[in-house]
Protein backbone atom coordinates (compact mmCIF):
# COMPACT_ATOMS: atom_id res chain seq x y z
CA UNK A 1 0.00 0.00 0.00
CA UNK A 2 1.14 3.47 -0.95
CA UNK A 3 1.05 6.33 1.78
CA UNK A 4 -1.00 9.03 0.93
CA UNK A 5 0.36 12.79 1.07
CA UNK A 6 -2.39 14.81 2.26
CA UNK A 7 -1.73 18.82 2.11
CA UNK A 8 -5.32 19.03 1.08
CA UNK A 9 -8.39 17.22 2.61
CA UNK A 10 -9.85 14.71 0.06
CA UNK A 11 -13.23 15.15 -0.62
CA UNK A 12 -15.87 12.65 -1.99
CA UNK A 13 -14.87 9.39 -0.78
CA UNK A 14 -17.38 6.65 0.11
CA UNK A 15 -18.97 6.80 3.85
CA UNK A 16 -18.11 3.61 5.40
CA UNK A 17 -21.22 2.05 7.84
CA UNK A 18 -21.47 2.57 11.23
CA UNK A 19 -18.08 1.44 13.41
CA UNK A 20 -17.60 1.44 17.10
CA UNK A 21 -14.81 3.18 17.47
CA UNK A 22 -12.54 3.22 20.93
CA UNK A 23 -10.46 7.03 21.07
CA UNK A 24 -7.14 7.01 22.84
CA UNK A 25 -5.23 9.63 24.17
CA UNK A 26 -3.27 11.48 26.69
CA UNK A 27 -5.40 14.24 28.17
CA UNK A 28 -3.23 17.13 26.99
CA UNK A 29 -3.88 20.33 25.32
CA UNK A 30 -2.81 18.41 22.01
CA UNK A 31 -5.18 15.90 22.16
CA UNK A 32 -7.88 18.41 23.42
CA UNK A 33 -7.73 20.27 19.62
CA UNK A 34 -8.11 17.08 18.34
CA UNK A 35 -11.10 15.61 19.83
CA UNK A 36 -12.74 18.56 19.97
CA UNK A 37 -12.40 18.63 15.87
CA UNK A 38 -13.21 15.47 15.65
CA UNK A 39 -15.48 14.03 17.94
CA UNK A 40 -18.22 16.05 16.47
CA UNK A 41 -17.24 14.72 12.71
CA UNK A 42 -17.90 10.88 13.97
CA UNK A 43 -21.50 11.45 15.61
CA UNK A 44 -22.69 8.83 13.07
CA UNK A 45 -19.92 6.09 14.77
CA UNK A 46 -20.20 4.40 18.21
CA UNK A 47 -17.60 6.39 20.68
CA UNK A 48 -15.74 5.09 23.51
CA UNK A 49 -13.11 7.32 25.65
CA UNK A 50 -10.29 6.21 26.54
CA UNK A 51 -7.18 8.34 28.23
CA UNK A 52 -3.34 6.87 29.62
CA UNK A 53 -3.35 7.75 33.52
CA UNK A 54 0.34 8.25 33.11
CA UNK A 55 3.18 9.29 30.50
CA UNK A 56 6.26 7.40 30.83
CA UNK A 57 7.71 6.59 34.18
CA UNK A 58 8.72 8.67 37.01
CA UNK A 59 12.02 9.36 35.42
CA UNK A 60 13.28 13.13 36.58
CA UNK A 61 14.13 15.37 33.72
CA UNK A 62 15.54 18.83 32.51
CA UNK A 63 13.18 21.98 34.45
CA UNK A 64 12.26 22.77 31.37
CA UNK A 65 10.77 19.34 29.92
CA UNK A 66 8.66 19.53 33.63
CA UNK A 67 7.75 23.35 32.60
CA UNK A 68 6.38 22.59 29.72
CA UNK A 69 4.72 19.32 30.80
CA UNK A 70 2.90 21.88 33.24
CA UNK A 71 1.31 23.79 30.17
CA UNK A 72 0.74 21.19 28.12
CA UNK A 73 -1.67 20.17 31.13
CA UNK A 74 -3.83 23.00 31.15
CA UNK A 75 -6.29 22.04 28.40
CA UNK A 76 -8.88 23.55 30.79
CA UNK A 77 -8.21 27.07 29.56
CA UNK A 78 -8.13 26.51 25.92
CA UNK A 79 -11.25 26.92 23.93
CA UNK A 80 -13.90 24.03 23.16
CA UNK A 81 -15.31 20.84 25.07
CA UNK A 82 -14.12 19.53 28.29
CA UNK A 83 -12.71 16.25 28.00
CA UNK A 84 -15.59 14.99 30.26
CA UNK A 85 -17.81 16.59 27.98
CA UNK A 86 -17.00 15.63 24.49
CA UNK A 87 -17.40 11.94 25.95
CA UNK A 88 -20.73 13.21 27.16
CA UNK A 89 -21.57 14.63 23.66
CA UNK A 90 -21.13 10.86 22.01
CA UNK A 91 -23.36 9.36 24.68
CA UNK A 92 -20.33 7.88 27.15
CA UNK A 93 -18.42 8.72 29.87
CA UNK A 94 -14.23 8.52 29.47
CA UNK A 95 -12.22 5.25 31.27
CA UNK A 96 -8.70 6.03 32.68
CA UNK A 97 -6.35 3.67 31.23
CA UNK A 98 -2.85 2.22 33.56
CA UNK A 99 -2.84 -0.67 32.15
CA UNK A 100 -4.12 -1.69 28.61
CA UNK A 101 -1.89 -4.21 28.22
CA UNK A 102 -2.95 -6.02 31.39
CA UNK A 103 -5.95 -5.37 33.69
CA UNK A 104 -7.48 -2.92 31.39
CA UNK A 105 -7.85 -4.74 28.72
CA UNK A 106 -11.03 -5.71 29.69
CA UNK A 107 -12.94 -2.18 29.43
CA UNK A 108 -11.69 -2.10 26.18
CA UNK A 109 -12.88 -5.41 25.30
CA UNK A 110 -16.26 -5.04 27.30
CA UNK A 111 -16.91 -2.22 24.32
CA UNK A 112 -16.31 -4.81 21.03
CA UNK A 113 -14.25 -2.27 19.20
CA UNK A 114 -14.10 -2.19 15.61
CA UNK A 115 -11.11 -0.12 15.49
CA UNK A 116 -9.10 1.89 17.98
CA UNK A 117 -7.70 5.72 16.91
CA UNK A 118 -4.61 6.56 19.18
CA UNK A 119 -3.45 10.54 19.67
CA UNK A 120 -1.11 10.61 22.13
CA UNK A 121 -1.56 7.74 24.16
CA UNK A 122 0.93 7.13 26.56
CA UNK A 123 1.44 3.42 26.51
CA UNK A 124 2.44 1.25 23.79
CA UNK A 125 0.17 -1.60 22.76
CA UNK A 126 0.85 -5.33 22.81
CA UNK A 127 -0.33 -7.96 21.17
CA UNK A 128 -3.75 -9.26 23.56
CA UNK A 129 -4.69 -5.28 23.07
CA UNK A 130 -4.29 -4.91 19.69
CA UNK A 131 -6.07 -8.31 18.78
CA UNK A 132 -8.74 -6.60 20.37
CA UNK A 133 -10.24 -4.29 17.23
CA UNK A 134 -12.00 -6.14 14.47
CA UNK A 135 -10.07 -3.30 12.02
CA UNK A 136 -7.16 -2.83 13.97
CA UNK A 137 -5.63 0.36 15.63
CA UNK A 138 -4.80 3.83 13.65
CA UNK A 139 -2.06 5.92 15.23
CA UNK A 140 -1.82 9.85 14.43
CA UNK A 141 2.10 10.46 15.09
CA UNK A 142 3.41 14.02 15.45
CA UNK A 143 6.27 13.79 13.12
CA UNK A 144 6.87 12.61 9.79
CA UNK A 145 8.07 8.74 9.59
CA UNK A 146 10.32 6.82 9.39
CA UNK A 147 12.46 9.46 10.08
CA UNK A 148 11.06 11.02 13.15
CA UNK A 149 9.73 7.83 15.05
CA UNK A 150 9.87 8.39 19.28
CA UNK A 151 8.78 11.47 21.41
CA UNK A 152 8.35 15.28 20.99
CA UNK A 153 9.10 14.95 17.06
CA UNK A 154 8.74 18.47 16.01
CA UNK A 155 11.15 19.52 18.56
CA UNK A 156 13.82 17.24 16.90
CA UNK A 157 12.78 18.40 13.36
CA UNK A 158 12.88 22.01 14.87
CA UNK A 159 16.70 21.05 16.15
CA UNK A 160 17.79 19.46 13.09
CA UNK A 161 16.78 22.59 11.00
CA UNK A 162 13.96 21.19 9.06
CA UNK A 163 12.20 23.23 6.94
CA UNK A 164 8.61 21.30 7.70
CA UNK A 165 6.84 19.46 10.23
CA UNK A 166 3.94 17.03 9.57
CA UNK A 167 1.85 13.96 11.01
CA UNK A 168 1.55 10.54 9.75
CA UNK A 169 -1.46 8.03 10.21
CA UNK A 170 -0.12 4.75 10.71
CA UNK A 171 -1.21 1.46 11.51
CA UNK A 172 0.14 -0.28 14.77
CA UNK A 173 0.30 -3.99 14.11
CA UNK A 174 2.71 -4.78 16.89
CA UNK A 175 4.62 -3.62 19.89
CA UNK A 176 7.42 -1.50 18.16
CA UNK A 177 7.05 2.45 18.42
CA UNK A 178 6.00 4.06 15.21
CA UNK A 179 6.60 1.57 12.76
CA UNK A 180 3.75 0.34 11.13
CA UNK A 181 2.11 0.55 7.97
CA UNK A 182 1.41 4.16 6.89
CA UNK A 183 -1.94 5.31 6.33
CA UNK A 184 -1.11 8.80 4.83
CA UNK A 185 1.44 12.06 6.02
CA UNK A 186 0.89 15.45 5.89
CA UNK A 187 3.10 18.07 5.95
CA UNK A 188 3.01 21.79 7.00
CA UNK A 189 6.31 24.47 6.54
CA UNK A 190 7.88 25.33 9.50
CA UNK A 191 6.27 28.49 11.38
CA UNK A 192 9.41 30.38 12.78
CA UNK A 193 7.29 33.00 14.96
CA UNK A 194 5.46 30.10 16.37
CA UNK A 195 6.95 28.18 19.80
CA UNK A 196 7.10 25.11 19.92
CA UNK A 197 4.02 23.97 21.17
CA UNK A 198 2.05 26.47 18.93
CA UNK A 199 3.42 24.34 15.80
CA UNK A 200 2.45 21.08 17.18
CA UNK A 201 -1.20 22.70 18.02
CA UNK A 202 -1.12 23.62 14.49
CA UNK A 203 -0.40 20.29 13.02
CA UNK A 204 -3.73 18.74 14.64
CA UNK A 205 -6.15 20.32 12.46
CA UNK A 206 -4.96 18.91 9.25
CA UNK A 207 -4.13 15.33 11.16
CA UNK A 208 -7.52 15.20 12.20
CA UNK A 209 -8.50 15.58 7.97
CA UNK A 210 -6.16 12.59 7.71
CA UNK A 211 -8.14 10.41 10.63
CA UNK A 212 -11.32 11.62 9.07
CA UNK A 213 -9.94 10.09 5.70
CA UNK A 214 -9.03 7.03 6.87
CA UNK A 215 -12.21 6.33 8.83
CA UNK A 216 -14.35 6.60 5.64
CA UNK A 217 -12.45 3.64 3.79
CA UNK A 218 -11.43 1.94 6.82
CA UNK A 219 -12.80 -1.31 6.06
CA UNK A 220 -11.00 -1.16 2.79
CA UNK A 221 -7.65 -0.07 4.12
CA UNK A 222 -7.76 -2.84 6.79
CA UNK A 223 -7.83 -5.30 4.15
CA UNK A 224 -4.76 -4.61 2.77
CA UNK A 225 -1.07 -5.80 3.65
CA UNK A 226 0.60 -4.06 5.87
CA UNK A 227 4.30 -3.71 5.98
CA UNK A 228 6.47 -2.04 8.87
CA UNK A 229 8.32 1.03 7.84
CA UNK A 230 11.87 1.17 7.16
CA UNK A 231 14.18 1.50 10.34
CA UNK A 232 14.20 5.29 10.23
CA UNK A 233 15.24 7.26 13.36
CA UNK A 234 13.87 7.06 16.70
CA UNK A 235 14.31 9.90 19.32
CA UNK A 236 13.53 10.06 23.44
CA UNK A 237 13.60 12.86 25.53
CA UNK A 238 16.16 15.83 24.92
CA UNK A 239 18.35 16.23 27.47
CA UNK A 240 19.76 19.43 28.59
CA UNK A 241 22.68 19.91 25.51
CA UNK A 242 19.43 19.64 23.47
CA UNK A 243 17.30 21.54 25.35
CA UNK A 244 20.16 24.17 25.66
CA UNK A 245 21.09 24.03 21.55
CA UNK A 246 17.15 24.87 21.01
CA UNK A 247 17.31 27.95 22.93
CA UNK A 248 20.31 29.06 21.30
CA UNK A 249 18.69 28.25 17.72
CA UNK A 250 16.12 30.68 19.15
CA UNK A 251 13.73 28.31 19.43
CA UNK A 252 11.34 28.55 22.90
CA UNK A 253 9.32 25.77 24.13
CA UNK A 254 5.78 27.55 25.09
Amino acid sequence: MLAADLNEPHSGLHREHHVRIALFYNRDIYAHKALNLLTPRLSEHSLSFFYSNYVGGNIVRDARLQKLAEFEKRFDTRPGCSFEELAQSAGTVEHGISDINGRDAAKLADFKPDLIISIRFGQIFKGPAISIPRLGIINLHSGLLPDYKGVMASFWSLLNGESHLGTTLHWVTDSKIDSGQVISRCRQTVQTDLTYSEQVLALYEPGVTQILDAVTQIEALAKQPKEDLPKGSYYSFPEANHLDAFDEAGWTLF
